[in-house]
């Protein structure tokens, strides 16, 4: 028999707001969530089923000045996967994502023809805290990620939420000792597996405070040490030109209704141009997405606004969108877009690729 029509609105009703606490950033009480997992890294197997671009046009191939290169619904049965909420692309062509339940994710696209068709090599590992330990609740809310090249290795920078900090993952100052020259460090992710630093000077003097759920969710920096903060829910930010310039605050002009929820430079000789994603959700209208270019040198009156490349809203395949990465290509840059699933089994991680020529860049 079948549940009467009230029963089937309540039970939508209730469905659409569990997506919505998740998405504002309710903590939803489930078993094995009160700790990061994993306590170490190890290598878990990940699936990967292909989604179209437009699922009611499979065909379709394009949206905006974005033309799709294929998609993922990524799952795993490994503790701890999904909730990710900051993407970067490695130099050795890896992916890199940081989680809100305090781990990191890599793994290897799999691409047959410049289309993405599969995830290999995936590694979960913990994000560590100033002790060395696994990051904790409520500690452990990564919400953005940039990768830096050193001399050493990489450095990676994590921003996080609730408590609202920079932390510097980064290999320690080469040292020469009794004659003796330390081995090269060879795995990109060492720094990882180190305790980190608090950066200091980019949050320090914010002004006014953070919300808990609120905090920095899109943070970018370039090769030059140009960079730029967006909090998700005060419009506020901040930037600078150059690893030498100083901080200056702005306001960012969002898409009515959407909030920032990551950034990525976009590798672009001699131009600070950034890749700013936002996200919408409303019990109204569902969830949607938008992609713009922001060019830093472009600021008027404090103000700092985009121009819209991509919008994505149902039928397309879209979710709860929080991470961004991009790399250089003949002709244009690939665009990686990277769901944060909230751990729950009504969203989806999807990874989308997207190809945007240089045409469409002014």
């Amino acid at each position: 028999m079948s549940a009467p029509p009230a029963r089937k609105r309540r039970a939508r009703l209730a469905a659409s707001l569990l997506a919505l606490a998740a998405l504002g950033g309710v903590w939803l009480a489930a078993p094995g969530l009160s700790a990061p997992e994993p306590a170490a890294p190890l290598a878990i197997t990940v699936r990967a089923a292909p989604v179209p671009l437009d699922t009611s046009d499979p065909a379709r191939r394009a949206v905006g000045a974005l033309q799709y290169r294929g998609g993922l619904h990524v799952t795993s049965e490994a503790a701890g996967f999904g909730g990710y909420s900051g993407l970067r692309l490695l130099p050795d062509g890896r992916l890199l994502a940081v989680s809100d339940r305090g781990h990191w994710l890599a793994a290897r696209p799999v691409e047959t023809g410049g289309r993405l068709t599969g995830l290999t090599d995936a590694t979960l590992g913990p994000l560590l805290d100033e002790a060395g330990q696994p990051l904790a609740a409520p500690a452990y809310d990564a919400e953005a990620l940039e990768v830096v090249p050193e001399a050493d290795g990489l450095a990676f920078l994590v921003a996080f939420e609730r408590d609202h900090r920079i932390w510097r993952y980064a290999l320690p100052a080469a040292s020469v000792e009794a004659g003796q020259s330390p081995e090269p460090e060879t795995d990109m992710l060492a720094a990882l597996r180190r305790p980190p630093r608090r950066v200091t000077g980019w949050l320090d003097d914010w002004p006014g405070p953070l919300p808990a759920n609120g905090g920095i969710e899109a943070m970018a920096v370039s090769g030059t040490g140009a960079a730029l903060l967006l909090a998700e829910d005060t419009s506020q930010g901040r930037m600078r030109l150059g690893s030498d310039a100083p901080w200056v605050p702005v306001t960012y002009r969002n898409v009515p209704g959407f909030k920032p929820t990551d950034a990525v430079f976009l590798p672009a000789e001699g131009r600070p141009l950034a890749l700013v994603l936002s996200r919408h959700f409303s019990l109204m209208h569902g969830v949607a997405a938008v992609l713009e270019l922001v060019d830093l040198d472009r600021v008027e009156d404090g103000v700092l606004a985009g121009v819209t490349l991509a919008r994505l809203a149902p039928p397309l395949s879209v979710d709860n969108m929080e991470a961004v990465a991009a790399a250089r290509r003949a002709g244009g840059w690939d665009i990686y877009l990277m769901a944060d699933d909230n751990r729950i089994p009504l969203q989806r991680t999807l990874l989308l690729k997207f190809f945007l020529p240089e045409t469409a860049v002014p």
